[in-house]
């Protein structure tokens, strides 16, 4: 009980801390501004001489030299020319939101070409972040504050929804439960991206330290009726992760896998809807496409199941089968060379694989219509209680929800397990058997 306690009372002082940083950001934020350059001389100078440190103590590698030598310059740049790293400051904060309105006029197109709903206001979306990003790139000088106040305004709503969430035991179940569905927020989208990635090196360390020790992820639990998988890798644009669901030991996955229908650099296509056995699945990403898998299990009342199955039925009627190239070359009796991603998971795991034909998903885009949006839709609706994630949807977002439910006394997830090829078996590691259970936290 103790522990509970304690935990709460630590997100509650967090979402007063929160609170505090936008407070001074939109009270005093020349103030807060300077305090975050001194702090960032401070900090480069700190990372500098360490490396300095490193060279002396260890193989004297010459990459050691050149990081010292590149984060003492950049203490010293922004130290001598304080006025030329603020205009920088908001160069970059104005890319940042041009990138940002690029990525609405995207979901815009999307959202015309779908036929969905919500068309207008991604388009105005798009048109104020360009307006924004214009004001700082253009003329990128006393516009401080027009950061400091969307920045603030964000922290204060982000401290407050915080600060709730850790009061919820003082308040009346629904009460809480509805507070949780209309004020919930995400993490910022550039922030979540790397989500995924600090989570797979926290894994890595503790396989390494062996406070996780991998098993077999076939034995796993059948105390819960519903699994969401969290798929991790080191590099490349897969270590920003993807979110597949698993009920009745069948896994939905979505994805770009066309590669004969993609655009922009495959973040752009036809949405391709994958279903497979569960361990079959499994075992094939494991050992054919060598990712980490995090699973968190959510236990369904009977009401919560039939619904669940209502909504993957009235998904699954919009689709039409569809055949990757490696099972066209197979059933024309030609020899298999394809070795696209659709193609390798239908040659391990004979899976079956769907395209939609209108609405949602018929598209996607990995900054709206993604592997994330397709497991929100199926899991939101009041029967299941499921609380959505806001702004863009990414498998950081998704992974920093899950995460801290499966942490939160109470929370939706009731099973966290990690999956990970190691010394030519699967692993896999039940939350909180043999590591702490704050060990992933992100």
């Amino acid at each position: 009980m103790w522990k509970e306690k304690l935990g709460g009372a630590s997100s509650f002082l967090t979402g007063l801390f929160f609170i505090l940083i936008g407070i001074l950001l939109l009270s005093e934020y020349t103030s807060f501004w300077l305090l975050v350059w001194v702090l960032l001389i401070v900090a480069f100078l700190w990372m500098g001489f360490n490396e300095l440190i490193l060279y002396r103590r260890t193989q004297r590698q010459k990459t050691q030299l050149l990081k010292a030598a590149l984060l003492i310059g950049l203490a010293g740049i922004i130290a001598g020319w304080p006025k030329l790293f603020f205009r920088f400051l908001h160069i970059v904060i104005g890319w940042w939101a041009l990138f940002s309105g690029i990525i609405q006029f995207l979901c815009f197109h999307v959202c015309r070409r779908d036929c969905t709903r919500g068309t207008y206001i991604t388009f105005l979306k798009g048109t104020i972040d360009l307006i924004f990003a214009a004001m700082l790139i253009l003329r990128p000088f006393n516009k401080l504050w027009i950061v400091s106040s969307l920045a603030g305004a964000y922290l204060i709503f982000y401290g407050a929804i915080t600060a709730l969430e850790a009061l919820k035991d003082l308040l009346s179940q629904n009460l809480s439960i509805r507070i949780r569905k209309h004020l919930r927020i995400s993490v910022p989208v550039l922030l979540s991206a790397l989500i995924p990635q600090r989570v797979f090196l926290s894994i890595n360390a503790l396989i390494k330290t062996q406070k996780l020790v991998p098993d077999d992820p076939t034995r796993h639990s059948h105390n819960t009726d519903l699994e969401v998988f969290i798929y991790l890798k080191e590099s490349g644009p897969e270590s920003l992760g993807h979110v597949d669901i698993a009920f009745q030991d069948q896994i939905y996955s979505y994805g770009c896998h066309d590669p004969h229908h993609r655009r922009l650099f495959g973040t752009l296509g036809d949405g391709v809807l994958i279903v497979a056995d569960r361990d079959t699945f499994l075992h094939h990403a494991l050992k054919s496409e060598d990712k980490t898998i995090i699973s968190y299990g959510l236990t369904l009342s009977e009401q919560q199941r039939a619904t669940l199955q209502q909504r993957i039925d009235q998904m699954m009627a919009r689709t039409v089968a569809w055949k990757p190239d490696a099972q066209l070359q197979y059933e024309a009796q030609e020899e298999v060379s394809a070795r696209d991603y659709a193609s390798r998971v239908w040659q391990g795991t004979r899976a079956k694989m769907f395209k939609f034909t209108a609405g949602q998903f018929k598209t996607y885009f990995v900054f709206s219509t993604n592997c994330v949006l397709l497991a929100d839709e199926l899991l939101h609706c009041p029967q299941l209680d499921l609380i959505p994630i806001s702004g863009i949807v990414t498998p950081g977002t998704y992974l920093e929800f899950l995460n801290t439910e499966y942490l939160r006394p109470g929370g939706i997830v009731t099973q966290r397990t990690v999956y990970k090829r190691t010394a030519g078996k699967h692993g896999a590691e039940s939350g909180g058997s043999s590591f702490s259970s704050g060990s992933l936290s992100s």
